[in-house]
C-alpha cells in the first residue's frame, strides 16, 4: 500500500508594501521634492517611499521587495566611481522567470515621463548601436534622471507600449 503524498507550499503569501504603480509615483514625489541627488538621504527616501531603508554605509542604502512571484523592485543609493552618487530604481524579474511586463506597467513609461516633463525637466533621447533607442534622459538644474524602457511583447495586446524598467537619478 502506498501513502499519498501532498506537497505543501511553505512560502507565505506575498504582501508587498507597495504596488509597482505606487513605487513609481512615490519615486516621482521624491524627485519633485528634491533639488539635487544630495537630498536623497536615508531619511528622505524613508519618508517619501514609506519603506524601511537599510543603511549599509553613508553612501549605500536602499530597499527592495517582491511584488509577485515573478517581479521585484528596488531603490538604492550608491556611489558610482568617478560619477558620484546615484539613486537606482529597478524592476527586475525573479530568477528563472520570463514574465510579461504587463504586471508592472499600470503606470507606464509615457505616464512616468510626462510627469517629469511637467516638473520642468527637459527631455532628450539616447540611442545606441544602429540608432537603437536605449533610454530617455531628463535634465533640470542640479539633477538628471534617466528612464529606461521595457517593451511589451510583440504578440501581446499591448504591443508597442513601453513600461518603466529602470530609473537612474543623479
Amino acid at each position: 500500500m502506498t501513502t499519498p503524498t501532498t506537497t505543501h507550499n511553505d512560502q507565505p503569501p506575498l504582501s508587498p508594501r507597495l504596488t509597482a504603480k505606487q513605487a513609481l509615483q512615490r519615486l516621482l514625489e521624491l524627485i519633485r521634492g528634491s533639488q539635487s541627488i544630495s537630498d536623497f538621504t536615508p531619511e528622505y527616501m524613508h519618508k517619501g517611499m514609506d519603506v524601511d531603508i537599510k543603511v549599509i554605509n553613508k553612501n549605500e542604502y536602499g530597499y527592495g521587495e517582491r511584488l509577485s512571484p515573478s517581479w521585484a523592485w528596488s531603490i538604492q543609493h550608491l556611489q558610482v566611481g568617478s560619477i558620484g552618487p546615484r539613486v537606482d530604481f529597478v524592476f527586475g524579474s525573479m530568477p528563472g522567470t520570463q514574465p510579461s511586463p504587463a504586471e508592472i506597467c499600470e503606470f507606464d513609461f509615457a505616464d512616468f515621463t510626462a510627469e517629469l516633463e511637467a516638473m520642468g525637466f527637459s527631455r532628450q533621447s539616447s540611442h545606441g548601436e544602429h540608432n537603437r533607442w536605449t533610454f530617455d534622459y531628463f535634465d533640470r538644474p542640479g539633477m538628471r534622471v534617466e528612464v529606461h524602457p521595457m517593451a511589451m511583447p510583440a504578440d501581446s495586446n499591448d504591443a508597442g507600449q513601453a513600461c518603466v524598467k529602470m530609473v537612474l537619478v543623479r
